[in-house]
């Protein structure tokens, strides 16, 4: 019996999600924004599975 021909998938498509339109910067070749310019703060998030991630959160200064 011959096995099926692997074919390139997505994690949507595997998991069934509607097919997205926007992009992903994980895809192959695509590289996320630059840092803008101005001080940056770390704010630290709680998440369900109980480990930490810090996120740097760019601040502009308000007049």
């Amino acid at each position: 019996m011959a096995e099926p021909a692997e074919t390139s998938s997505t994690a949507g498509q595997r998991l069934s999600a509607p097919e997205s339109f926007g992009v992903s910067t994980l895809e192959p070749g695509l590289r996320p924004p630059g840092q803008p310019p101005g001080r940056q703060v770390p704010i630290r998030v709680q998440m369900l599975d109980d480990t930490q991630e810090v996120f740097e959160i760019p601040v502009s200064k308000m007049s």
